[in-house]
This record gives C-alpha cells, structure tokens and sequence, in this order.
C-alpha cells in the first residue's frame, strides 16, 4: 500500500501533466478571469491600505502567470517584492522589483529579481500583507498539494516561528487554473494551508 507521501508525488504529477496539456485556448480565458478576480481583491485590501506589501514568485512555465498582479502592484504604488534564490537552499532573500527592469532570469530559468534589487530585511516580513502563489495543486479544504521543498513552504515555515506571535500574519492565496483542484488525499501538517484561492468562478475562502 502506497503511503501519503507517494500518493502526493503522484498526484502533482498528474496535475504538472494535466496543466502542462491544458488547451491554450482554456489556459487564456481561465488567466483573464482570474486575473480579475486577484484585481476585485487587490482593490477590497486597498480599502484600509492605501499601499499593500505583497510578495509573489515571478511565475515561469505553465504555471498561471503572475505578471498582472505586479502591473496591477506597480500602477497603485505597492510594494511587491520576488524571492531570490540563493547560494544556501535553505534560505531564500525577498527583493524588491519596481518594473520589468528589475528582472532577469534566474536558477533553473525561473525570472528572479537582479542582485541590485533591494533586500527586504527579516525583521520587516511582517509587514507583508499579501502572499500570492502561482501554485500547482490545491486541496478543496485550501492546502496546498505536496511536501514542503518550496520557497513558499519555508516562506511560512520563517513566518510562524518568527512573525506570527507578534500578532502580524500575511494572507496566503494562490492562483488555481482549471482541473488543479483536488480533493483525493486528505490535509496533514506539512501541507501549506492557503486562506483563499483564487479560482475562475470566484474566490474559494478557506476557514
């Protein structure tokens, strides 16, 4: 019998394939309706602050792109901040990109802000409002499919030991493109629990 963590590997495989397959017809009509349900958002969290502080991958392959929400970041003055990969895997900077100008590509092709980008120091991640994940995989109770290894799962690993009991916590969501919503293996500790999704029918808010 298969255990949870081969059931898991399993399961993102089929969802990279099946998200690497979608029709690119599909694919545009899911990214546009998407986008403006991140846009209806960005907007409501903009009502009690005139500029956010939002963190983002800068997405890369079939991943759903997040090259709107920086347009839309940049348009309303907020502060939007890209991971960088470093020489230590286990650790990751957040650097701020204010325009395509600030980006190159990075390890393993994936776009990454320039080294002369600035550095968001670790005593101000709290001030981080918003976490967006481009995302591959999600389960329908909001966690994110698969077992650690991301920037996004170290991300809010550093969180809760370091920012949460100072009573700041970001809000966590992420993009889901048609069919990587799932439902097949139940939530476990090591799953990155999402607050909402951000789906083409709306958004999934996730208690």
């Amino acid at each position: 019998m298969q255990d949870r963590t081969e059931q898991k590997s399993q399961l993102r495989s089929r969802l990279r394939q099946s998200r690497d397959r979608m029709d690119e017809t599909l694919r545009k009509h899911a990214i546009m309706e998407i986008s403006l349900v991140a846009k209806r958002e960005l907007r409501r969290l903009r009502q009690d602050k005139q500029r956010l502080t939002i963190f983002s991958y800068l997405s890369y392959g079939s991943e759903a792109p997040t090259t709107f929400l920086f347009e839309d970041g940049w348009k309303h003055g907020d502060r939007m901040f890209a991971p960088k990969v470093l020489a230590n895997p286990a650790r990751m900077e957040l650097r701020l990109v204010t325009g395509e100008k600030d980006i190159e590509p990075g390890v393993w092709g994936i776009p990454e802000p320039k080294d002369t980008c600035e550095v968001l120091p670790r005593e101000d991640w709290p001030d981080i409002d918003l976490v967006i994940v481009p995302g591959l995989g999600y389960d329908l109770h909001g966690g994110r499919i698969g077992y650690g290894g991301g920037y996004y799962d170290r991300f809010a690993e550093m969180l809760e030991a370091e920012c949460y009991t100072a009573g700041r916590r970001p809000l966590l969501a992420a993009f889901v493109l048609p069919g990587q919503l799932q439902d097949e293996i139940p939530m476990d500790p090591l799953d990155l629990r999402m607050d909402l999704l951000m789906t083409t029918e709306g958004i999934l808010h996730i208690e």
